[in-house]
């Protein structure tokens, strides 16, 4: 399939909140967050459930540094596909994996305040996204988990690291909220109250996806492909001197340390699968990123990805991320498909763009994210379980986790 597609540039800027508050009864995709650039992709004009290998584009005019080509997802229960190793997943309503090219791109780049526009010669797929007016409201109905529960069931993961079965194991809990009003408003919410620079707001006519993540699950820029697991947590201090002395008690614990070495060398072993031999490199250990109300520790491992690797193989090797399974991770999936009762959906999936051709892309982590249908919201949190996790912490580490988004839900 050729494409036609014509870019052209002009000088301003595109603001988030401007492009959520916009939105009309088109299906559209904004990627936004703290970053460089944001994209925004409206109208579709092809809708897959898989990544389109024979999409060819002809570009003239102003072409832009980078090529968000499709938008799209795939939901974690979709990374059980990839291995037959996995557990059979359980089914969620979302569609597994879902790639978008929508007729008109404008794409910002925030430093130079440089806008491209593109159209592309498709007609539109005429679909639409009904509009609910009024504030929007939330009540919360359900949880998987009660402080108890999930307390027992790290309890469980420990006594199974005793065992030897596995070394760490991101346990998940799922909230089921009502909703009334216009869903806009709770993204607006949410990009303000926590603007991740992974974030995104996603309408299709059935169900909006709303991310505020901070994780990137890959990047290929360059031929080098690139992975930026999370792990190791702490809730943000009351004042600028509680804060600091958390920030640093964090990079020095040795759990956190250790959670997050096991996650990092694991995703060395992923890399090495598609990349070219003696390229792997760990460059940060351990980062610390601070975000509204936690701090993280993040780590950047890199590959010289092999020549014509395709994107199934990639995601073969990598996906679902070892950050929010765990180690080694077909045991540890094995696990926590026993212990969660619901299917995590698009949560701790992954979320965002990939070059037709697979020269780029870039994925997150697709956590502090939320599914909305027309009355309901639910949205997971989780952690890494390690031999010396202590069960009443790791619960309030999830509620940490999950504040920015309770926040905006009140």
């Amino acid at each position: 399939m050729i494409v036609i597609e014509h870019w052209k540039q002009m000088t301003g800027t595109l603001e988030t909140d401007a492009c959520l508050r916009d939105m009309d009864h088109h299906p559209c995709a904004l990627l936004h967050g703290d970053g460089q650039w944001i994209i925004f992709g409206r109208d579709p004009a092809l809708v897959v459930d898989h990544f389109p290998g024979d999409l060819q584009l002809e570009r003239n005019g102003d072409i832009p540094p980078i090529l968000p080509d499709l938008i799209g997802w795939m939901t974690y229960e979709q990374g059980l596909e990839l291995d037959t190793a996995f557990p059979a997943p359980k089914r969620h309503r979302l569609p597994g994996t879902r790639f978008i090219l929508f007729r008109e791109m404008t794409i910002c780049h925030r430093p130079s305040s440089r806008i491209f526009q593109c159209t592309r010669n498709l007609p539109s797929m005429e679909l639409h996204c009904s509009i609910r007016t009024g504030p929007f409201q939330a009540q919360k109905t359900g949880d998987t988990e009660t402080r108890d529960s999930y307390m027992e069931k790290v309890t469980v993961i420990r006594n199974e690291i005793a065992r030897g079965n596995v070394y760490q194991a991101n346990l998940t809990r799922t909230e089921t909220w009502s909703i009334e009003g216009d869903v806009r408003q709770f993204a607006r919410r949410l990009a303000a109250a926590n603007p991740g620079p992974f974030s995104c707001c996603i309408r299709m006519p059935d169900y909006t996806i709303v991310s505020s993540s901070p994780e990137r699950f890959l990047q290929l820029a360059n031929g080098r492909l690139t992975a930026s697991p999370i792990k190791g947590t702490i809730g943000r201090g009351t004042d600028p001197a509680d804060d600091q002395q958390r920030a640093v008690f964090l990079q020095n614990d040795m759990k956190n340390r250790s959670e997050l070495a096991m996650i990092t060398d694991l995703l060395r072993n992923d890399l090495g699968r598609v990349c070219e031999s003696g390229t792997i490199r760990v460059d940060g250990f351990p980062v610390l990123e601070s975000y509204a109300n936690v701090h993280h520790l993040v780590s950047h491992v890199s590959g010289k990805l092999v020549p014509e690797t395709g994107l199934n193989e990639i995601l073969a090797a990598t996906f679902p991320g070892g950050s929010i399974t765990g180690c080694p991770r077909i045991a540890a999936v094995h696990l926590l498909n026993r212990l969660e009762p619901e299917p995590r959906g698009i949560y701790t999936g992954t979320i965002g763009w990939i070059q037709a051709d697979l020269g780029t892309c870039d994925l997150n982590i697709a956590i502090r994210t939320c599914t909305l249908n027309e009355d309901t919201l639910t949205f997971g949190v989780g952690g890494g379980i390690v031999w010396d996790s202590e069960p009443d912490l790791e619960y309030d580490e999830t509620v940490v986790k999950g504040r920015s988004i309770v926040q905006c839900l009140n």
